[in-house]
């Protein structure tokens, strides 16, 4: 079954599509018998298949769960007028090109809302998604998709907000997040701009978690003016693998910072890195060290640098 409507007037003008429709897979069940078969051109023998049920042994049950399988499917969009109005004038000229008279302005509707919604159901899964961009005092634009099933794995949820601030100033923020069994993540970024001075942050952080591997990560960065021009960063990772059936293991960490000051009178740069590991391979332990820093000062008089690496690693009976 399908349906569709549209409508428009002086406030808004929208458009909905809906599809539903079910299905019987019973037939599945109906067991299949293939005989003993030689291919040819060869004298390879097929061994012979009874009873074999496409819906019982190939996890079709599993995952659709009932015979009985339906869906429905909508999707609908919108948009809300704005009453404000953005005004050009279009004046006249002589032809020292004064302007005479302005009897003549064009009126450009200003920018509305705008939403759409989709959703979809079945026996397996749910999908819900929500997208709207928002023209009130700021604007601003936002996303929401989810699922929802008896599969843990097919479960997710991902958000996001972006916001542009125009009063006094501009300022773009954004946001955004994931859910889901095996990954989480979050990011957030602001950008400022004002007269004096520009101001810029962004965070991002993941963690995994899968059956071999475990895993977490953050970045920051942060710029400003103010005073100076600065820029500082981090990353930091750590991770634990175990592969039994690899007869393998690892765990260990990684980090690296850095720095930047400037003005016109001398320039200043910094960076460190630093890592370890530790594991094991066929019952073999190993393990790992390095660590390396790195700066630079420039100025009109001087410049000095200095550089520092320092790392270690050893294999049992092998290697140290």
């Amino acid at each position: 079954h399908q349906n569709f409507s549209a409508g428009n007037n002086e406030n808004s003008a929208e458009a909905h599509i809906g599809i539903n429709g079910e299905a019987n897979l019973d037939f599945l069940n109906i067991p299949l018998t293939i005989p003993e078969m030689t291919l040819p051109y060869t004298t390879f023998t097929t061994p012979q298949v009874k009873d074999f049920s496409l819906w019982e042994k190939t996890g079709l049950k599993d995952f659709l769960k009932t015979t009985k399988q339906s869906f429905d499917l909508s999707v609908k969009a919108q948009y809300k007028k704005n009453k404000d109005k953005h005004i050009i004038p279009i004046p006249f000229y002589t032809k020292d090109f004064q302007v005479l008279s302005t009897p003549n302005d064009i009126f450009i509707p200003a920018m509305g809302n705008i939403t759409y919604d989709f959703s979809f159901k079945s026996g397996i899964i749910t999908l819900n998604t929500i997208v709207g961009l928002y023209n009130q005092s700021d604007i601003v634009a936002h996303f929401l998709t989810s699922s929802s099933s008896a599969t843990d794995a097919l479960q997710y949820k991902l958000e996001g907000t972006s916001s542009l601030t125009r009063k006094r100033d501009l300022k773009l923020a954004t946001a955004l997040s994931l859910s889901n069994k095996f990954v989480e993540g979050n990011h957030d970024s602001t950008i400022s701009l004002t007269k004096k001075n520009m101001e810029a942050s962004v965070t991002t952080s993941a963690k995994v978690q899968i059956p071999i591997l475990r895993m977490n990560f953050k970045q920051e960065l942060n710029g400003n003016t103010k005073s100076k021009p600065t820029v500082s960063a981090s990353i930091e990772l750590t991770y634990d693998l175990n592969s039994p059936e690899r007869y393998s293991t690892a765990t260990g960490t990684v980090s690296h910072k850095f720095n930047l000051e400037s003005l016109t009178s001398y320039f200043s740069i910094e960076s460190s890195t630093k890592g370890d590991i530790k594991g094991s391979v066929f019952s073999r332990e190993y393990l790992g060290t390095i660590a390396s820093e790195a700066s630079t000062y420039l100025n009109s008089k001087s410049t000095r640098s200095s550089v520092k690496l320092q790392g270690a690693s050893k294999v049992d009976d092998i290697w140290e």
